[in-house]
Parts: structure tokens; C-alpha cells; sequence
């Protein structure tokens, strides 16, 4: 973020090489001393390198230790103040020819060196970089940082980041330490029948295992012993409602134990560890620091030495002390490195970057977060890391990029600490990647981004047109049976309830395009029972119609669809009213099958496999009305769409009406037509043909 005004004293702590003794004496004076006690080692400014960049140029300068600075930004100008140092005079540096510096300049009065850099901007944006080096001191100068006030991410990541800033914020990494470590066995069994300490025992195995709950009751067991037992119980209980997050009590049950058995404590250091925590929750800052330093006292010159760094850093930064934090977190990282505390402490200095990026910056803090991954270190620090690179993507790179990486963490970390607000950031990030794939047309990528994810599209089911884009992208693919599958999944989630109408009219369809008509009737019958006025409710009755239809139950199908007969009564599938119009001739209603086949034949398209026998059926319902002018005209364009053995049938029921119109030499032709076709229509025309030309001959009308 951009800093003004003055910056407060860094105290970045150099730790000698084999042993963290001196590190740590230093640290203790520096959380003890006054900040001014600090301000008399010798140091020099070696180096200045100035790298510009787009919108800043940042500027390293290399100390021979950690400088202790202040930093002021002016009008026009940046200062940086370094007490107890000097450097050379860097005269080629005096004038830049640089887009935001117009140079840098040095000068020394009373033991404090003066680091003065001319900026072109009257108010500039300064950023202080963490770097792993303590030694090194980066400013970014220029109005570029200037965005980094605000979380400048992609636009449109605003639930990601409303959803997750405050989580990562508040959430409590473990800060290492030493580790927990059971009750010596000889004194246990010295205090405790052999019954009684191996009970004990079981409640340190649980607590071991992070099942605090279990172990408070357990050691509430104890409470009630002579002094020594009662005093270890309550330093357990100490320690196991600490973990729970109950502060307050365990702050009651330490300090009984301290008052029964004051110096198992020296005995069992490590209790000093969870002891220091429950002052700390409870607001009693330097008595949680006091026994935080008595306890890395007892540890200096072992591995636990930086992780006890780690966590005096943890505790003084809650404490408002980010300076000095900051500080210990450096040292830990450059001079334990590879350690596992060094990890945590590299995380920690990241950390101070994550909601402060401009968009074209996350890259460099994305590399810090790898570098913590892709190094050894323990499982929670590696998962955090990785964690915050899912974020950080999130925010600001692509969305098929920031998805594929919210899935790479879910499949790795599938119940991780971090699993479930992942799993939100997948439902987010998917919205994004959908409107991208549909905007391009790509179907089959649509397809396969809803089967792979099908558990988090609640997201996308809040916008209206995301459940019919993606059936119109499962049709186009061909891809019946799957959509049937998923929306099948997606009809029992809560989230989809306001496109569920839609699901199961698009599953009574598929359903019915691949035959399994047991399931398209059973989800038929539950849309309209939930859904009984939804506006696909029709489609739903017209699909049982036709079903009812193609098994024979034509009574059946004209119930179904009768709803079309009505006012305003328009059929969503074009078959609909020929199942209507042959279901009402079937049951002798020639008014209403001509009504519907009408409609029918005027809508259908001229390809339709149902058309040629749509027109028989309407001129058959015409001629049973006795309209057969109108029954003839329905036959000539019927024949018109036929083919093959339905040819023939046109010409046989051609030459009835023309037979029944008077039109019977007509009739006499057209039968001749339709006995050279063949087949069984043919037969009866030849048959028709030869009725006739006998009742002809009778009654002496034959030339």
C-alpha cells in the first residue's frame, strides 16, 4: 500500500551463523529497549540500483546490515533517514534519467545518513517492498502504486474477494513452536495409581491428537487429587481449552496449576507455550510475552529456536508491533532457511502484500507463495501457500487459469482448513468462464464445464438464462443422455430451485428422445404435481399426450391434451394436435379432429413424417362430416407430401370423394393411377376400378 507521512523504526535483527543465541538476545532487547537503544551499529549504504518499471521504479539499496530508518515522503521528494550509517557519495546518481526520479542523493550529519530521491510527481505513491534479504531496503516509486491503496482486481472478482479478505485476514495459521510433549511416566506413576496414570495418559494421547473436547473430560477427573495430580490436571485442562478457544478458562486452570506446583513449570517448559497464548487472548500482553521469552530462554540453541521466533513474532504483531514483527519474520526466513519456521515466516511476510496489489503486480507475490510450495517445509504451511496462490489467481488472472487452479487446490486438498471457501471460489470464478465459453459459441466446452462441475454451479444458477444456454449447448452437442443425467442432479439442489421447472421439462424431453419412457412419464407426472401452472407445464401434458398416443390409449392422449381445444390453447411441439386431431377421430369427434389436423398440417413443415398421414386423417374427418369438396383438396395436397405405399392411399381415398362429389369419370382416372401403383392400396384401387366400370356398364354409362 502507499505510505505518507513518517514511517516508524524497522528493526530487521541479523542472527549469526550456527546458533540463534545473539539473534535472540537481540530480539529480547529489542522488544524490551526503547527503539533508540538500537540506533548505534555501525552500517553503510554498499549499493543503490534503480530498475524502472511500468507506472514506478523501484529502488534497491543494499546495506552491510539491517538499517534502522524512517521514512518521509514530501512534496516532490523522498526521504529515507538511517540512523548510526554512512555511504558513499553515488554522484552518477545525482541525475536520473528516469520517467518518475529525477535522482538520488546522499548525505551524512550526526551518525544519520540522509537518502534523498527527487521524484517528478508532487505527491508520489511509495511502496516499501519485503525482500528475504533484511539487508536490502526496495522502494517502488511512481503513481502506479498509488492503486495499491485499493484491491485493484480483475473486475467482476468482487465476491471472491468480499467472500474470502476477511477470512484470510482473521484467520490464526499455526506459528510454530515446540511441540506438545506428554507427562514423564515415572512421574505420573509416582503421584497416580498405575489405573489412574495410564487414564491420565489416554487423556494426553487425545489431546496429542487434537480431540480436546474428549481430553477436557478426561482430565476433569482429576480435579479433585491431592496437589500434585490436581496441579497437572489443571495445567492440562489449561491446555486443552485453550485449544478449544475457551481463553478465559484456561487462563483460570494454568494459573491454579502454577499456584499448586509453581515449579513443574521448570519441569515442563513447553506448558509455557499454550500459557502464553491464554494471556494473550485475555488481553495481558506482557505477562504473555514475559513467559513467550522464558520459554525460548530454555530453548536457545535448538531447532526450536526459530519457530519460538515465529511465535514471539505472532504474539507482538496482535499486540499492534508490526515493525518489530516484521523484523523477526526477516531474520527467521533468511537465517533458518529451508527450516520449516523459515516457510512460515516467508509466508507471513507475503502475507502483507495480498490485499495491497495493483492488478499488474500479483505475479511477484504469486512467485513468493510458490517458492514456499514448491520448497520442503511442514503440510499446513505448504497448504497455505498453496491456498493463497489459488487466491491470488482468483482475483486477478484469467478465469479459465484462476479455474483450473481452484480445482488443482479442491483435488488436493479436498477437506483441507481451506477446502470449503475454495469451494465457494470455484462457484464464483465458474460465472466467469461460463460467460466466456457462451459469448463464444463454444458448446461442447459449455457441456463439459457444467459435467465437471456440477456441485458448484449455484453461482451460475443466478443468472436466468445459464440452465437454458446450457441445454441449447447439450442439444447442439448431441449429448441427450447426459443432460438428462445432470439435470436430474441438479433438480435435488436448492440453489437450482428456481430453474427446476425447466430442468424437468427438459428432462421429460430427454427422456422421451431416448426412450426410457417409464422415467419421462414418472417426471412428467412430478412436474405437474409441483408445477401445475408453470408456463412448460403444457409441453409437460403435451409429451404425456404423444406417450399416451404411441402405446394405443387414445382416450388417454385426448385427455392429456384437450387443454389445446380451449381459448388460446397453442401446443409448444408441432405434433401435438396431430396426436390431438387422430386421438378425437379415433373417438368419432369429426369436428374437433378437423379443427386440430387443420392447424396442424397449416404449421407442420413440409418434411415432417407425420404430415402425409396428418392430411389423410383431415380429409377422412372432412368426408366423415360430409364436406367434401374441402376433404378432396386435403387429399391433393396430402398426395402432394406422400410417397411410396402412402401415394397409393391418396389416390384410392381421391377417387371416393371424386366418386362421391359426381365426379366419376375423374374418379375413374384416378383410380386407374392408384391400380399401377401396386401394393395394397393399389389392389383395392384395381378392385374400386372394376366396381365401377360393372356399375357403369349396367347402367349403360360406359362409351
Amino acid at each position: 500500500m502507499a505510505f505518507a507521512l513518517q514511517f516508524p523504526m524497522t528493526f530487521t535483527l541479523r542472527i549469526p551463523g550456527p546458533g540463534l543465541f545473539l539473534g535472540l538476545v537481540t530480539i529480547l532487547f529489542a522488544c524490551a529497549l526503547p527503539q533508540s537503544a538500537l540506533a548505534q551499529q555501525e552500517n553503510r549504504l554498499w549499493r543503490v540500483a534503480v530498475h524502472p518499471h511500468q507506472g514506478f521504479t523501484r529502488v534497491n539499496l543494499f546495506f552491510q546490515s539491517p538499517p534502522d530508518y524512517t521514512l518521509r515522503v514530501l512534496p516532490g521528494r523522498v526521504r529515507l533517514e538511517v540512523r548510526g550509517a554512512d555511504s558513499p557519495t553515488f554522484k552518477k546518481l545525482r541525475a536520473l534519467n528516469d520517467r518518475e526520479l529525477a535522482g538520488v542523493t546522499t548525505s551524512e550529519l550526526r551518525g544519520v545518513l540522509s537518502v534523498s530521491i527527487a521524484v517528478r510527481e508532487a505527491e508520489p505513491g511509495v511502496q516499501v517492498v519485503s525482500c528475504a534479504n533484511p539487508s536490502v531496503l526496495s522502494l517502488d516509486v511512481g503513481p502506479g502504486v498509488k492503486r495499491a491503496v485499493r484491491v485493484d482486481i480483475a473486475p467482476g472478482r468482487e465476491p471472491i474477494l468480499s467472500g474470502t479478505e476477511r477470512f484470510v485476514r482473521d484467520f490464526d495459521a499455526d506459528p510454530g513452536g515446540v511441540p506438545f510433549a506428554p507427562t514423564d511416566g515415572k512421574v505420573l506413576k509416582g503421584l497416580l495409581p498405575e489405573g489412574e496414570a495410564l487414564l491420565f495418559q489416554q487423556g494426553e494421547s487425545l489431546l496429542y491428537r487434537d480431540r480436546a473436547e474428549e481430553a477436557v473430560n478426561v482430565f476433569s477427573m482429576f480435579t479433585n487429587k491431592g496437589a500434585a495430580p490436581k496441579a497437572l490436571a489443571s495445567f492440562r485442562l489449561g491446555e486443552a481449552l485453550e485449544r478449544l478457544g475457551r481463553h478465559q478458562e484456561a487462563l483460570s486452570y494454568f494459573r491454579q496449576g502454577e499456584a499448586l506446583w509453581p515449579q513443574y513449570l521448570e519441569q515442563a517448559p513447553e506448558l509455557l507455550q499454550p500459557y502464553s497464548d491464554a494471556l494473550a487472548r485475555t488481553g495481558d500482553f506482557p505477562a504473555a510475552r514475559a513467559l513467550l521469552l522464558r520459554l525460548m530462554n530454555r530453548y536457545l540453541g535448538t531447532p526450536y529456536q526459530a519457530e519460538l521466533l515465529n511465535r514471539l513474532a505472532d504474539l507482538i504483531e496482535r499486540n499492534g508491533q508490526k515493525t518489530a514483527a516484521l523484523a523477526m519474520y526477516r531474520s527467521v526466513a533468511v537465517y533458518a532457511a529451508g527450516s520449516a519456521a523459515a516457510g512460515r515466516a516467508r509466508l507471513k511476510l507475503a502475507d502483507r502484500e495480498l490485499f495491497t496489489l495493483s492488478r499488474d503486480r500479483y505475479q511477484e507475490l504469486l512467485g513468493k507463495y510458490r517458492a514456499v510450495y514448491q520448497e520442503p517445509g511442514d503440510p499446513s504451511s505448504r497448504d497455505e501457500a498453496l491456498f493463497k496462490m489459488t487466491l491470488l489467481l482468483s482475483l486477478y488472472a484469467s478465469p479459465r487459469e484462476a479455474l483450473d487452479t481452484v480445482i488443482t487446490y479442491d483435488r488436493r486438498y479436498p477437506r483441507g482448513i481451506f477446502s470449503t471457501i475454495v469451494k465457494k471460489m470455484r462457484e464464483e470464478i465458474l460465472f466467469p468462464v461460463y460467460q466466456d465459453a457462451a459469448a463464444a459459441g463454444k458448446d461442447q466446452e459449455l457441456v463439459q464445464l457444467a459435467l465437471d462441475n456440477r456441485e458448484y454451479l449455484a453461482r451460475c444458477f443466478g443468472d436466468p438464462g445459464f440452465a437454458p444456454r446450457i441445454s441449447q449447448a447439450f442439444e447442439k452437442s448431441g449429448a441427450t443422455a447426459k443432460e438428462l443425467e445432470l439435470f436430474g442432479y441438479l433438480d435435488q439442489k436448492n440453489w437450482a430451485a428456481g430453474s427446476a421447472p425447466f430442468l424437468l421439462a427438459r428432462m421429460v424431453d430427454d427422456a422421451v428422445a431416448i426412450g426410457n419412457v417409464p422415467l419421462a412419464e414418472a417426471t412428467a407426472r412430478d412436474f405437474l404435481s409441483r408445477f401445475p401452472r408453470d408456463r412448460y407445464a403444457g409441453r409437460v401434458r403435451e409429451q404425456l399426450g404423444r406417450l399416451a398416443f404411441e402405446r394405443g390409449d387414445l382416450p388417454g392422449a385426448a385427455a392429456q391434451l384437450a387443454f389445446l381445444r380451449a381459448k388460446g390453447g397453442t401446443p409448444q411441439l408441432p405434433d401435438s394436435e396431430y396426436y390431438l386431431g387422430k386421438a378425437l377421430e379415433g373417438a368419432k369427434d369429426h369436428a374437433g379432429a378437423v379443427r386440430s389436423l387443420a392447424r396442424f398440417t397449416l404449421a407442420a413443415k413440409r418434411d415432417n413424417p407425420l404430415l402425409p398421414d396428418g392430411y389423410f386423417t383431415l380429409a377422412t374427418a372432412l368426408a366423415a362430416g360430409k364436406d367434401y369438396q374441402r376433404a378432396l383438396a386435403a387429399c391433393v395436397v396430402g398426395a402432394s407430401v406422400a410417397s411410396g405405399e402412402m401415394s397409393g392411399q391418396f389416390l384410392y381415398k381421391t377417387g371416393e370423394l371424386q366418386l362421391q362429389l359426381g365426379e366419376v369419370r375423374q374418379a375413374k382416372a384416378t383410380w386407374e393411377k392408384g391400380a399401377a401403383t401396386g401394393g395394397a392400396w393399389g389392389r383395392l384401387a384395381s378392385e374400386a376400378l372394376s366396381d365401377l366400370n360393372w356399375r357403369m356398364k349396367i347402367a349403360g354409362q360406359l362409351p
